[in-house]
């Protein structure tokens, strides 16, 4: 366990201490699941992202998008009514 110190504006810090007595827990204790809850989101989006790069080739979605429209006529169901 670590001390930090944490400047805030005065209004962020009533707005979660109040927060913080609402759900029953100190201010500390508030600040540090919002901060652990948003560092591991971010590390899960970086590791599906990662991912979803690792799987795929750059200009693959341009090369499929590009062979779509060739020779083939928009259908009826294809077009959009704006009325």
């Amino acid at each position: 366990m670590t001390t930090f110190p944490l400047r805030l504006i005065e209004e962020l810090k009533a707005l979660a201490t109040a927060q913080a007595a609402k759900a029953g827990v100190s201010l500390n204790q508030h600040i540090a699941t919002l901060l652990a809850a948003h560092v591991g989101a971010r590390a899960e989006a970086e590791r599906y992202f990662a991912t979803c790069a690792a799987r795929n080739t750059p200009g693959t979605a341009r090369d499929i998008l590009a062979r779509a429209g060739k020779r083939q006529r928009p259908r009826a169901e294809d077009r959009l009514d704006v009325d």
